[in-house]
């Protein structure tokens, strides 16, 4: 079915811009229009230049690359904490997006716990800042019991396995209620049987809260199999060079031939 285009109300999130554009708004959370990012060094090194892809909303997109292909890049432009050139950039809700705002929240590979405060306190940070969120609370109880944290509660992250440090990551960015998870890396440091409990968890979440979620990853099996779309990032600037759709039965299925079929496919691009 094509979607019809329509003029988006030119609004500007995080500061000013300049013109309004036409965008396919159904279904589509984030677009990157003629999206360019170049770092100042001792050469202009631009990872992304002039880059268009549309996000979905309310799905888990998956984002794979060999190291230095732009993959952190695009998802920090997604979160704002770094805006592209002023010859293009990306829309979120079919706004501009220029800044860091709180509907949008990152889980990085490093969990960033605060260390003198107990994991409890840590999920709190999360809601300090909303001030329309209702039954503040009864809403962190709520998330520290679906990561299974609530016997934790009071302990302090060092005394926190690997794995409870990213739960209580990520019940701190799900308390605020964000329209989108940005995540990078997030479950690199896991070993591989709590890395793939973890991903049941992701997936669980998001069945419970059809959060948009999207996360950069190097591993391959993990894409395939938490992602609804897996894209792959190559070359530099950076390239989509596969985008596929994952939200079958079959992928659920590490050992199916669609799925080894894929991986092989993706391994071939990237190694």
């Amino acid at each position: 079915m094509t979607i019809p285009e329509q003029t988006v109300p030119f609004t500007v999130l995080g500061a000013a811009a300049s013109a309004p554009v036409k965008s396919q708004l159904a279904r589509h959370i984030f677009q990157t229009e003629n999206l360019t990012v170049r770092f100042s060094g001792d050469d202009r090194i631009s990872p992304i230049q002039r880059l268009n892809l549309a996000i979905n909303e309310s799905e888990i997109t998956c984002i794979l690359g060999a190291s230095g292909c732009g993959k952190t890049t695009l998802l920090k432009t997604l979160g704002g904490f770094i805006v592209g050139e002023p010859v293009g950039g990306v829309l979120f809700k079919g706004h501009y997006l220029n800044g860091p705002i709180s509907d949008i929240v990152m889980i990085f590979q490093e969990n960033n716990l605060y260390p003198w405060l107990t994991v409890r306190a840590n999920v709190r940070f999360g809601v300090k800042f909303k001030k329309n969120l209702q039954d503040k609370e009864k809403r962190i109880s709520h998330f520290l019991d679906i990561v299974g944290l609530t016997d934790a509660a009071s302990r302090f992250p060092h005394q926190l396995s690997g794995g409870m440090k990213q739960r209580v990551a990520i019940a701190r960015a799900l308390v605020s209620d964000p329209s989108v998870v940005l995540l990078d890396e997030p479950f690199s440091a896991l070993d591989v049987s709590l890395r793939r409990r973890m991903q049941d968890l992701m997936l669980q979440l998001w069945r419970d809260t059809s959060k948009t979620m999207i996360m950069v990853t190097h591993n391959i099996e993990e894409a395939i199999r938490v992602g609804h779309r897996v894209i792959v990032l190559g070359d530099v600037p950076a390239k989509v060079l596969i985008d596929t759709k994952t939200a079958n039965e079959a992928y659920d299925d590490r050992y199916s031939p669609e799925f080894l079929e894929l991986q092989k496919q993706i391994e071939t691009i990237i190694y």
